[in-house]
């Protein structure tokens, strides 16, 4: 599958170098980037072509006998190039978070489907083995019914002085990490959210510009309410990036993690059930792909395959609309109701 890759900027780069190498399904034919800089700084990786490395989507595809557009680029770059890749008749799959309002990613869920064109957004943390293992338990009811769940992330960012592009970010915690916990709350619940409660703050000490700490309670459809708790700046046992998480069913409690560091990060990944005194791991599923690698094969084989990837756009609005009434609870003191 011929594909442009869009944004060239350190985390595309790092999709160029590490992730799209391991799907053989895709062939990279053109890339694009606004900044020269960026443009330059792939070129120089040798992760681009001079003579296929565009300033616009749009001359990229023009250009290039594309079938599909992968969007690696930043937030404020997404909704322009997937709404360029869509009319010029390509399948798209973007970066999270898919827009910078529910409204505008609604549109162009409605534009990809009335194209006939899959739209997919690459929510990375649903394609780890663990995460499989606990969907599994889930479905299958054999632990009784599901009532409570519990997530911590922890990670102290910028102990060693220096700040990333995240620092920089008007809300670091919920819109750039804790998206990732909210998909994966619906991906493993099977479930969507109903209403969510949110409190964040910053310490005056952090090197953040937004909140950098929040917690949360969140209610899903079946009456499971979820308590979440993030932090960039703890001190304490830094957490896998998927967090430490604690189910709680009638009969038992599953207690899981996933998406360790590095580019082996599922090999982290544990799904432990408790019963009374009784502790059992929990068998894991083999994944070829994880990861990136794992959603961006998701997105070619359902093209191939004429269906809805998991990771379809249309399903990432209550993952979006999630993400968003966090930030609108925090701002105003107020349990607010999520509606995708």
């Amino acid at each position: 599958m011929r594909i442009v890759q869009v944004g060239l900027g350190g985390f595309g780069r790092n999709w160029a170098e590490e992730m799209i190498p391991q799907v053989a399904e895709v062939e990279v034919v053109a890339t694009a980037d606004v900044a020269e800089a960026s443009r330059q700084a792939a070129i120089d990786a040798g992760i681009a072509d001079p003579k296929t490395c565009y300033a616009t989507t749009e001359q990229a595809i023009e250009d290039s006998d594309a079938d599909a557009v992968l969007v690696t680029a930043s937030l404020v770059g997404h909704v322009p190039a997937v709404r360029a890749a869509l009319e010029a008749g390509k399948h798209v799959m973007v970066e999270k978070p898919f827009a910078p309002t529910v409204a505008e990613a609604r549109e162009l869920v409605d534009l990809a489907e009335s194209a006939g064109l899959v739209l997919a957004v690459s929510q990375n943390y649903r394609f780890f083995p663990a995460v499989r293992a606990v969907q599994q338990l889930v479905r299958s009811g054999d632990l009784g019914d599901l009532h409570a769940v519990e997530l911590d992330f922890r990670r102290f960012s910028g102990s060693d002085g220096r700040r990333g592009p995240h620092h920089f970010l008007d809300e670091p915690l919920l819109v750039d990490m804790s998206i990732h916990h909210f998909d994966l709350f619906r991906a493993v619940l099977g479930q969507n959210p109903t209403q969510i409660t949110c409190k964040t703050w910053d310490p005056e000490w952090s090197l953040f510009s937004g909140p950098s700490e929040g917690v949360a309670l969140i209610d899903f459809e079946a009456g499971v309410t979820a308590s979440y708790r993030g932090s960039w700046v703890s001190h304490g046992t830094p957490t896998a990036w998927a967090g430490q998480w604690r189910m709680d069913f009638t009969d038992a409690s599953v207690e899981w993690t996933s998406r360790g560091d590095g580019k082996d990060g599922w090999t982290s990944d544990e799904v432990w059930i408790r019963r009374g005194d009784s502790l059992r791991q929990v068998e894991l599923p083999t994944m070829p792909l994880t990861d990136r690698a794992g959603s961006l094969t998701e997105f070619v084989q359902a093209i191939k395959d004429g269906r809805e990837p998991e990771n379809s756009g249309r399903d990432n609005l209550s993952s979006l609309a999630l993400t968003y009434a966090a930030v609108e609870s925090a701002a105003n003191g107020r349990t607010v109701k999520v509606g995708a």
